[in-house]
């Protein structure tokens, strides 16, 4: 978890940089009082959002290079950050839970939202993941998924939502829950899974630990990867062990989508477009405070 403690550090320093920026900024034109901070912390807000979605397109657009070179012809470099294209492949088998599809790795929730007063959350009864040993058949042979990824994926679709239920059900009766009176020792953490590199992974949790919880009427969520399904994957690369290893920095995981090369890169570059929208609304944003508070100004004085 250090890595993703550093990034989400690394992301509340900005913003606090950001705003004293503008504090300043503000304040040499005119201090309204508690308008003051309020902007400040709303125009830095908006700008690190805007430099976070600068960010992510600079990562989306090397992913994206590396994935057509991969699919070009250029082989995996030893070490470094790669994107491998083909078929995915496990001499194993897992069940998906609700769709009952023969897959290599999926991940699932049961979930309902709750009202509480005028608000509404969303309450997860049952979640999970699991991975068996795989291998990605690509131009140049054989890669592993050692490590376990994040699903970008999108989500299954249920024919008929009772046979869903029905599939999870069976599934729950079947499964043995981690919970909160689980030992410590015995509880698979973020830790654990970002470091798992057999890719051989396993782990299923259930918020409450009653015996009579009826799943009917909640909201079933599955994404998985079926056998033989044509994938690219993304992360980090060891020749010595011939597959994708973890990342040091767990902020960077493994990822999955599916899709053959082309067909991912095409994702990858909508995806760019829908973020260089989310710049210019930020940016926007942030010119919007500064431009509200400069006109209140005068008024104050």
């Amino acid at each position: 978890m250090k890595g993703c403690a550093r990034t989400c550090i690394l992301q509340l320093l900005g913003w606090a940089a950001a705003a004293y920026a503008f504090y300043f900024y503000f304040r040499s034109i005119g201090d309204l009082g508690p308008p003051l901070y309020w902007a400040s912390i709303a125009a830095g807000l908006f700008v690190m959002l805007a430099v976070g979605y600068a960010l992510a397109i600079r990562e989306l657009v090397s992913e994206r290079s590396i994935l057509l070179a991969a699919d070009s012809g250029t082989p995996p470099p030893d070490g470094k950050w790669v994107a491998v294209s083909g078929h995915i492949h496990s001499m194993q088998s897992l069940r998906a839970p609700f769709t009952g599809e023969d897959v290599v790795a999926y991940q699932y929730k049961i979930s309902r939202h709750e009202r509480s007063g005028k608000s509404s959350t969303e309450v997860t009864y049952y979640e999970g993941k699991a991975l068996v040993p795989s291998t990605i058949a690509t131009r140049h042979g054989t890669v592993r998924l050692l490590s376990v990824p994040t699903f970008d994926l999108p989500p299954a679709t249920f024919p008929r939502y009772q046979d869903a239920v029905a599939n999870a059900n069976a599934y729950i009766s079947a499964t043995t829950f981690e919970t909160k009176h689980t030992p410590k020792e015995q509880r698979i953490g973020m830790d654990e899974e970002h470091a798992d590199d057999d890719g051989n992974f396993k782990v299923d949790k259930r918020k409450f630990v009653e015996t009579d919880v009826d799943i009917n009427g909640m909201q079933l969520s599955e994404q998985h990867v079926k056998q033989n399904a044509v994938v690219c994957a993304f992360g980090l690369y060891s020749q010595q062990r011939g597959g994708l290893i973890p990342y040091p920095n767990w902020a960077k995981q493994t990822r999955l989508m599916l899709g053959d090369a082309h067909a991912v890169a095409n994702q990858l570059r909508n995806r760019i477009l829908k973020y260089c929208i989310g710049i210019v609304c930020f940016s926007a944003a942030a010119y919007g405070v500064v431009k509200l508070y400069v006109a209140n100004v005068p008024a104050a004085s």
